[in-house]
């Protein structure tokens, strides 16, 4: 499944591999940084601080095991 993040002018495509690969449909699956993979090429720094930025843009949408038990 093709996944883009947009951010000003720039587009960037990734996928999230997870292992098992179904996992990425669980509820209770905790998304971890390098379960997201960057396929537009970029350079190593530029793509790990995309990683967070699509990371922490996941789990403000979307509810996560992590963040959801400690606001109870």
């Amino acid at each position: 499944m093709k996944m883009y993040y947009c951010e000003d002018d720039l587009i960037v495509e990734y996928a999230l591999k997870t292992d098992p690969p179904d996992a990425e449909f669980w509820s209770t699956y905790k998304l971890k940084k390098s379960d997201i993979k960057i396929v537009t090429k970029m350079n190593r720094s530029a793509a790990a601080e995309m990683r967070t930025k699509i990371l922490t843009d996941i789990f403000s949408i979307e509810p996560n095991i992590r963040t959801t038990k400690a606001s109870t």
